[in-house]
């Protein structure tokens, strides 16, 4: 046994030494002084570290599953050598103290997603930022933008193609309009004081990328030497190799591009979890060095992804669990089971991003089909931790998910615009309420309630938010509370009865 655990720990030592002593990588970013380092890799019990999945497989995201899968079949040492930088012992993890945090302008920030092509009808930038007046009115933060990159056509799927298939790193899709017409798309943004956060697809690159030919050694190869997709699934792109430390450094110098040329905010990195640990770290390192306040959004919820590099991670749960409360009322408190475990957990110091709907889901207003459930989905995400995302044309009810592959354009003017109010004037008490923006959240409802109580508090503010989730009128009994002041209306509510809520209702409660 002795034996055993002594040629254990040689191993352990060897793995250390040989990541270590790679010719020409670049260190990693030294993380915040109370980061600790990832564990050493044993070679057995050993958890491969994924972010939490989608509710739901699409063609358009594989699970982490058949990603580990498809990795295993890698005849190269760099694919294995990736694969270690990914894993950590089945018991570690990472805490609340590991975490970067935002910069200040971006915690409880509003994000908006824009997929250019299918925003206007003339699907541009051009058109686009004719428009970036409404989406400052709204009141959001942050307009963030799917890929504008040149498509790839081979292997295409649709007749459009993904924007995630990148023919072309450094480049402006045809399509979508030129360089300089990105470059007033920013400036504009930033003269009306909104800011621009780009998603740089790490991960993979178009099948007919330069890169593939220039590079062929940057590219993952199963044992017969042909390169291959991440996953079966995304058919269309090609798996980068990380374990080149060309590719590491041609990546950062691409994302470093887009920030000195161009002036952008941040950026959302696409699949972060499929790319090492370790090139996030120099990643970062880099970026903030040309800017200290950029924000890094990891698409991968997994807990890793703080101490890799990023300050905002998805939330991959919450979603799910509120959608199915809002169909079956009786389940409300899970809604805030995922939100609620956190806050307890790692006392306010994660931020994640929020959402109700995105690119990758079905769109919230084909399942909350009533104005009224609508407006209730919008309180909820809007009062909530972390950063809210809206996908463009949620704010006026749009049902139909736009597809990555095929032509659409958002219907906006057949849109509701009393939502439309109903989101603008929920964002506007999120940024003048500093409790709903940046407060730690405490659930006051139990089991079988079918509405949810929670107090979004900070040390000068405290709001109470109750959100009825359905259709029957409900009062609410309160304890210890006499009076409170509706954000909404402004006026004074006498809570000694309780709190009373129509179906489908909600109200913002001032606390003394």
């Amino acid at each position: 046994m002795r034996l055993i655990r002594w040629l254990m720990i040689m191993l352990v030592l060897s793995v250390v030494v040989t990541s270590c002593g790679q010719p020409g990588a670049a260190p990693p970013a030294a993380p915040p002084a109370e980061t600790a380092t990832t564990a050493a890799v044993l070679p057995t019990s050993t958890a491969t570290i994924a972010a939490s999945p989608s509710p739901a497989a699409t063609a358009e995201r594989a699970t982490a599953t058949d990603t580990a899968a498809t990795s295993a079949a890698s005849a190269t040492t760099g694919a294995a050598a990736t694969a270690e930088t990914q894993t950590i012992t089945a018991t570690d993890e990472v805490s609340a103290t590991d975490s970067y945090q935002p910069p200040e302008w971006a915690r409880g920030a509003v994000i908006y997603q824009v997929f250019v092509r299918t925003f206007t009808p003339e699907g541009t930038l051009a058109a686009a930022t004719e428009r970036l007046p409404e989406i400052r009115d709204l009141g959001v933060d942050i307009v963030y933008l799917l890929p504008i990159h040149p498509i790839g056509a081979e292997k295409r799927k649709g007749s459009l193609g993904s924007p995630y298939s990148v023919r072309d790193y450094r480049a402006i899709d045809p399509a979508l309009g030129t360089a300089d017409d990105f470059r007033r798309f920013v400036d504009t943004a930033h003269q009306l004081g909104l800011r621009v956060m780009m998603d740089l697809v790490a991960n993979h690159s178009a099948w007919d990328n330069p890169l593939v030919t220039e590079h062929p050694r940057w590219y993952s190869r199963n044992a017969a030497g042909q390169i291959i997709p991440p996953n079966p699934d995304w058919s269309d792109v090609a798996d980068f190799n990380y374990t080149n430390d060309e590719l590491q450094q041609y990546m950062i110098d691409t994302s470093l591009y887009w920030v000195n040329e161009f002036g952008i905010d941040g950026y959302r990195s696409d699949a972060a979890d499929q790319v090492p640990i370790l090139f996030w770290r120099s990643w970062r390192a880099a970026l903030k060095a040309a800017r200290p306040d950029l924000l890094l959004l990891s698409e991968s919820g997994g807990v890793v992804m703080y101490s890799a590099g990023f300050e905002v991670t998805y939330d991959w749960t919450t979603q799910g669990q509120f959608t199915q409360a809002l169909l079956t009322p009786r389940l409300a408190q899970r809604a805030l089971s995922q939100v609620a475990a956190e806050q307890r957990r790692y006392n306010n110091q994660r931020w994640r991003m929020r959402y109700l709907e995105n690119h990758d889901q079905e769109r919230i207003a084909s399942v909350a089909r009533t104005p009224e459930q609508r407006a209730l989905a919008a309180a909820f995400l809007l009062t909530i931790p972390g950063l809210s995302l809206i996908y463009a044309g949620q704010e006026v009810g749009a049902t139909e998910r736009p597809s990555l592959f095929e032509p659409h354009t958002v219907d906006f003017a057949g849109g509701d615009q009393a939502l439309r109010k109903v989101y603008a004037d929920l964002i506007g008490l999120r940024k003048t309420n500093p409790a709903l923006r940046l407060g730690t959240l405490t659930t006051m409802s139990t089991r079988q309630q079918p509405f949810l109580l929670y107090e979004r508090s900070t040390d000068d503010q405290r709001v109470l938010v109750a959100i009825n989730m359905q259709a029957e009128s409900v009062q609410i009994p309160l304890e210890d509370v006499t009076e409170g002041r509706d954000l909404r209306s402004g006026a004074t509510v006498d809570l000694t009865k309780g709190l009373s809520l129509d179906g489908y209702g909600y109200r913002l409660i001032e606390l003394p």
